[in-house]
């Protein structure tokens, strides 16, 4: 199979982790990779889809750059580096402390996390929340899937900014049910979170429509997407990472499942980008997109759940966003076949 190629070298690069985990730390810390590989790649099979259609626009060169070098940003950034600010940052603590806690001390790492997931979940979660109102309320789209709902909300697209308003509403509702202690935070990272996510898909439109006013432009708008992509995987990661620390505080073995977990999507993205599969699996985005917003959703329902001891399970997270993609994928199939029948 032609699709195997691309699988290759990351399912070997999985083997290849496991076993040297299992030699050097022994089967109980194989097993916890090999769970945490697998929530990594639950959770974020459709960024795979979204970022294939932004990297269908990038040079070879540049794709190659985001499955090559691209990888060490949310491997390391997102998943050490990123927490590791947030937990200084929410613990009162200096990025010294911090990574003294995270490399001996992990329950006390832990501890600054939880501390710290709030401000996590709410920049995320606003991230995502406007990557999907921003997908459905567009009046130029054509393509439905489920026709009456994303044909009313592609009509709502004409209002300016309304996806964005929405998105505002949906903050301010959360942060008034919350403690007082935790508002002003929450409110401020979930803003961030908008803001950074409007910045970076208008930059990337913006060089996009520019394409052809020459060399210095499209480059541009190559590291404009660059930059999006970056970003929106960053943001799926943020709850993985944090789910990761309720399977274990081991920080070696969280880099090691959720990063051989990126490769293979990085990988999945690759195939998706190269054999055109969204050309013709025309339903995958629109499930890929109500992924994202369910998972926005349940980052930011987390917020309040929490503090009501009440947390949802990763893997429920992870379902939901893998039933919608089988979901739009079998509906693909069948448009694809009964367009083949009628040509």
């Amino acid at each position: 199979m032609r699709y195997l190629r691309y699988l290759t070298f990351p399912l070997a690069a999985c083997a290849a982790g496991l076993l040297i985990v299992l030699g050097v730390q022994g089967p109980l810390a194989a097993w916890l990779t090999l769970v945490l590989l697998a929530l990594e790649v639950s959770l974020s099979f459709d960024n795979a889809v979204v970022n294939a259609r932004v990297l269908d626009k990038l040079s070879p060169g540049q794709q190659r750059f985001f499955l090559t070098w691209g990888l060490v940003i949310p491997v390391f950034g997102v998943r050490f580096l990123g927490p590791l600010v947030m937990v200084a940052l929410a613990g009162g603590v200096g990025i010294g402390q911090a990574l003294d806690a995270a490399l001996h001390h992990p329950d006390l790492y832990r501890e600054l996390l939880e501390k710290a997931e709030p401000r996590i979940l709410a920049f995320g979660g606003m991230f995502l929340l406007l990557v999907f109102l921003r997908y459905f309320f567009d009046e130029a789209k054509t393509l439905h899937w489920f026709k009456p709902l994303e044909r009313r909300l592609s009509q709502a697209g004409r209002i300016e900014a309304l996806e964005i308003a929405l998105a505002l509403i949906l903050l301010l509702l959360l942060d008034v049910v919350l403690p007082q202690g935790l508002r002003g935070d929450v409110m401020i990272a979930g803003v961030l979170g908008l803001v950074l996510q409007l910045l970076s898909t208008s930059l990337a439109e913006a060089f996009g429509d520019e394409e052809q006013a020459g060399v210095r432009l499209a480059a541009g708008g190559g590291l404009a997407s660059l930059m999006y992509l970056e970003l929106l995987d960053a943001s799926f990661s943020l709850d993985g990472t944090i789910g990761a620390f309720a399977i274990t505080s081991n920080l070696g073995l969280i880099l090691t499942g959720l990063g051989l977990g990126a490769l293979f999507i990085r990988s999945l993205t690759l195939m998706l980008t190269r054999e055109r599969a969204l050309d013709h699996l025309v339903y995958l985005e629109h499930g890929a997109h109500y992924a994202i917003g369910a998972l926005g959703l349940v980052m930011l329902g987390s917020i309040y759940l929490h503090e009501h001891q009440f947390d949802v399970p990763e893997w429920m997270t992870g379902m939901i966003g893998i039933v919608l993609l089988v979901l739009s994928f079998w509906d693909s199939m069948r448009h694809r076949r009964r367009f083949g029948s009628q040509a």
